[in-house]
């Protein structure tokens, strides 16, 4: 399975996304309301069969294309999880080479 979040920056930024990035992205998709479709399929899962769809902004990727409601894609919550993992995951890397930079001067 490809990574989610390395697909959308390479798609949107072009780089690897920092921690500060994967957090600004966290907050966006935890408060999102519309959605293109790209974004959606991106972050979550399509979970109706019907949809309204209308020309808009995306709250996610900020592009002028037709939209809907995230809840159409399960609010997210699939790549929100993976997101919060991919942090957590990157704040402990960081804590483990912190301590053994210490053990090592010391």
């Amino acid at each position: 399975m490809r990574c989610l979040f390395f697909c959308y920056n390479t798609f949107i930024h072009n780089k690897p996304m920092n921690l500060k990035e994967k957090k600004a992205l966290l907050k966006k998709l935890e408060t999102a309301y519309n959605t293109c479709f790209d974004c959606g399929k991106e972050f979550g899962v399509y979970s109706v069969g019907c949809s309204s769809v209308y020309e808009a902004k995306c709250d996610v990727c900020g592009e002028t294309k037709p939209i809907t409601e995230t809840r159409d894609f399960a609010y997210f919550i699939t790549g929100i999880r993976k997101l919060k993992l991919e942090i957590q995951n990157e704040k402990s890397n960081s804590q483990t080479q912190k301590q053994k930079g210490k053990e090592q001067v010391n």
